[in-house]
């Protein structure tokens, strides 16, 4: 009789859709956003290859921060970087990986402290006053996913032409 109830215990506990054995009431957790998580690394994949394509064919020498960002210091500029609170003044050309110039002016920010994109922060603390440089900037750090709302869709690179005035 203990033989059969044990039996009974052990086919209770066994869950039918995967083999295994289970020791509560609850369904095994599915990740639901799985496929989510997938593509946008294959999208991050994508886009990874699309910039080094660019950055090959304009021949640019850069280095590649951890967060993704590109950069090329063309001219190294005077004095100490930029740092988190200080403002910056430079002028700017805006280009799609297209090579097409969507951007271009002077703008001033404060590091760390305004709405300017989160690669162009990051590069300002990599700058010195006189500084000019090259920036690939990944989209995440650019315009995300839903773009600038004007002339740069969702989840495009840019690549940028900077000169730091002060």
């Amino acid at each position: 009789m203990s033989l059969l109830l044990c039996l009974l215990l052990a086919a209770a506990c066994h869950n039918r859709q995967t083999g295994q054995v289970v020791t509560s009431d609850k369904e095994p957790t599915v990740d639901k956003d799985a496929p989510y998580v997938e593509g946008n690394k294959k999208i991050l994949q994508w886009e990874n290859e699309e910039i080094d394509l660019f950055v090959k064919r304009y021949g640019w020498d850069m280095t590649r921060t951890g967060t993704g960002l590109r950069i090329q210091i063309v001219k190294p500029g005077e004095g100490e970087c930029f740092q988190e609170g200080d403002l910056v003044t430079l002028d700017y050309e805006t280009f799609l990986l297209s090579g097409e110039r969507v951007y271009n002016g002077e703008k001033s920010f404060t590091v760390g402290r305004s709405e300017e994109i989160t690669g162009l922060h990051e590069a300002a603390q990599l700058l010195r006053p006189g500084s000019e440089a090259r920036l690939v900037v990944p989209s995440h750090l650019a315009y995300g996913v839903a773009g600038d709302g004007d002339q740069i869709k969702g989840r495009v690179p840019v690549a940028m032409i900077v000169r730091v005035k002060n």
